[in-house]
């Protein structure tokens, strides 16, 4: 029987590359835990939601009030995917029924603050100045941000004293720090049971939106993994974590965070083999993990917003097109392919409607897609593809506009065109 694992809040970036390294596992099933209504709403088939709020100073009293909301969802793992839900489920672990995928309290403390880790990490790892008074800054720009926090929010680029005291104005709790203008580097890391770091590779931050990184390559440099082993050594990570360092004047490498979770850019590392949010879930189902398998390829991610749809769509039958639908410019147009066989897995009706002028069969089986409709009526050019239309309850998939008018007309029924399979697929599938 799978295990079943609350990602909460499931809408985050981290949310989302937990459902995506996960999903397909025969080992684990994603219930997906909101709040809020957010974007796991469009992508987890599972929901448990308005759920207890919670973040970085939640009670003992709330935790208690999220673990009453799912004792009787048979929850076997929670997988927090917000920093400041790790430190809070770590923080008070003890009062939740199912197993917490964090690291002990002290370490989920330590990396929830910049300033305790600069503290922590000061006598061994090169960290940022920190300027306690506005009169001790020698030099501008310098760089603040929020002690706690995550992206880019609140951080800012300060380039004169006067600035820097009006910031200082709207949030007393800004660290000001030195500013690092070289390129910065994200590293995700994986340890095991015994403490061991079995996976340390860096990745360059070519291009960040929003403090999240949007395009991604691999950069390999010895000191990254000097550095992966000098903060395992020092922190009890488990499983999936990540830190980020950036160049200083000099070219020196200087740290800039450490988290106790996947970072949502990893799925770079997943797609070279290595799956940090599957091999965490491993682990802290007891499993034991010494080695990785790392596929030997260049690889680079470049990250958008992309779109999923709720349809409020019921049908039993669906009418394909075939010219410039199915294959278009003598190629296979996969994502209709996609919508078919999420068709097969739903038991819906598939019907192939062409007036294609050749031998209809031959094609098929020239692009071996022969099995793929339960009947396929080939028409002359004279005759009305309305003629043929026997259920309906169905729809119509067709790139021709005249096509699609007429039986709409007459049966009332939805008509799409090649543009528009992006809204029949659904992200469970």
């Amino acid at each position: 029987m799978k295990k079943r694992v609350l990602v909460y809040p499931c809408g985050t970036e981290i949310g989302l590359e937990i459902y995506r390294a996960v999903n397909k596992s025969i080992h684990f099933q994603l219930i997906g835990g909101s709040s809020n209504y957010d974007h796991g709403q469009f992508v987890y088939k599972d929901l448990i939601n308005d759920l207890p709020f919670i973040t970085d100073d939640s009670s003992k009293e709330d935790i208690v009030a999220f673990n009453q909301c799912i004792l009787n969802k048979r929850i076997d793992f929670i997988y927090p995917a917000m920093d400041g839900v790790v430190y809070a489920f770590a923080k008070y672990r003890q009062y939740l029924k199912p197993v917490v995928i964090a690291p002990d309290y002290k370490t989920a403390a330590i990396t929830r603050s910049k300033s305790r880790t600069y503290e922590y990490f000061a006598d061994t790892l090169k960290t940022p100045s920190c300027y306690e008074e506005i009169d001790e800054i020698a030099e501008y720009p310098v760089f603040v941000k929020p002690d706690v926090g995550q992206g880019s929010v609140g951080t800012a680029v300060v380039k004169s004293s006067q600035e820097l005291r009006y910031l200082l104005t709207k949030n007393l709790d800004l660290l000001i720090l030195e500013y690092l203008p070289g390129e910065e580097y994200t590293i995700d890391c994986f340890t095991n049971s015994e403490g061991k770091l079995v996976y340390a590779r860096g990745r360059t931050r070519k291009r960040i939106k929003n403090g999240i990184s949007v395009n991604a390559v691999f950069y390999d440099e010895p000191e990254f993994g000097i550095i992966a082993e000098k903060i395992n050594k020092q922190l009890n990570q488990r499983g999936g974590w990540f830190f980020q360092l950036k160049r200083d004047r000099n070219g020196a490498l200087t740290l800039l965070e450490i988290a106790s979770r996947i970072a949502g850019t990893s799925s770079i590392t997943r797609n070279t083999g290595v799956n940090l949010p599957l091999l965490t879930l491993h682990l802290f189902n007891g499993n034991s993990i010494h080695d990785v398998l790392i596929n030997p390829y260049d690889i680079e991610l470049d990250r958008a917003l992309y779109n999923k749809y709720h349809l409020s769509l019921s049908y039993d039958t669906v009418y394909f097109d075939y010219d410039d639908t199915i294959v278009i410019d003598s190629r296979i147009n996969t994502q209709i392919m996609a919508f078919v066989f999420q068709c097969i897995n739903n038991g819906k009706h598939l019907v192939l409607l062409t007036k294609h002028k050749g031998d209809i069969f031959a094609e098929l089986r020239k692009y071996r897609l022969e099995t793929l409709f339960d009947q396929v009526m080939q028409l002359d050019a004279t005759e009305e593809k309305a003629a043929f239309i026997m259920d309906s309850n169905s729809i119509l998939i067709d790139d021709s506009y005249g096509e699609r008018l007429k039986i709409a007309s007459i049966f009332h029924i939805p008509t799409f065109d090649t543009h528009m399979i992006e809204c029949l697929l659904e992200e469970n599938d």
